[in-house]
């Protein structure tokens, strides 16, 4: 299996608090990997360690070579004076994208209803989308994704995760998604990694029943998996 990125015990301090200590884990090839954890666990310092936006202080992270990142981070901040219309951000993150592949996500972001619309009128909602679509047009070999259903309904959210299923499984994408919604990341994620500072567990959401320090490890951030594959008995 191909790996994307290679996170080898890697660490991370600050004024002598240890935020990040020895985690290691791998994105391979096609995958949907899912990071979970309460908050100030460094879920979203390890994204940043990735993206090459902050350093760490020991350890090794192989991201592989001439392979594109798509990133949508959480909290969209586009408090500036520039008019930007719908159909312009959508053009600025997929400058190929306003061609017939619009049409392929055109229901979901409601485009012919906003794409003519100043971006400081649309709701965060829809602003979610456009971040979203915008990002996956520009056909990323690793897709990034910071709470990415936060201001989406849950039809909008369904839609985006059959739109997520489709690129792992007709582009091959590599997914990486934090999420808090932990009974999606159960039905989604191909690989699930719970995140306290360091990996308290990780391994396929079909394995949590069989596997209790993940079971335990999911219970403290506030899930309980019980699968009924069994009969009571009285």
């Amino acid at each position: 299996m191909q790996k994307l990125v290679e996170f080898k015990s890697v660490s991370k301090s600050f004024d002598g608090t240890m935020l990040m200590d020895h985690v290691s884990f791998t994105l391979n090839k096609g995958e949907i990997t899912m990071l979970v954890g309460q908050n100030g666990a460094g879920k979203t310092t390890l994204i940043r360690f990735i993206l090459g936006l902050e350093c760490y202080d020991s350890g090794e992270i192989i991201v592989q070579k001439n392979i594109k990142i798509g990133y949508v981070p959480q909290k969209l901040d586009f408090n500036f004076s520039m008019p930007l219309t719908s159909k312009g951000l959508i053009a600025t993150l997929a400058p190929n994208g306003l061609d017939k592949s619009i049409f392929d996500y055109s229901e979901f972001i409601d485009f012919n209803l906003i794409k003519n619309k100043d971006i400081s009128r649309i709701s965060g909602g829809q602003l979610q989308k456009l971040m979203l679509i915008g990002t996956i047009m520009n056909k990323p070999d690793l897709l990034i994704l910071d709470e990415p259903t936060q201001f989406l309904d849950l039809s909008s959210q369904q839609n985006f995760y059959r739109i997520i299923s489709s690129l792992k499984n007709n582009f091959g994408t590599t997914v990486l998604m934090i999420s808090h919604d932990l009974f999606t990341v159960m039905r989604n994620a191909d690989q699930v990694i719970c995140l306290n500072g360091h990996v308290c567990c990780s391994g396929k959401p079909a394995d949590v029943d069989s596997n209790v320090n993940f079971k335990n490890a999911l219970s403290e951030i506030g899930v309980y998996i019980h699968q009924h594959d069994h009969d009571h008995k009285h």
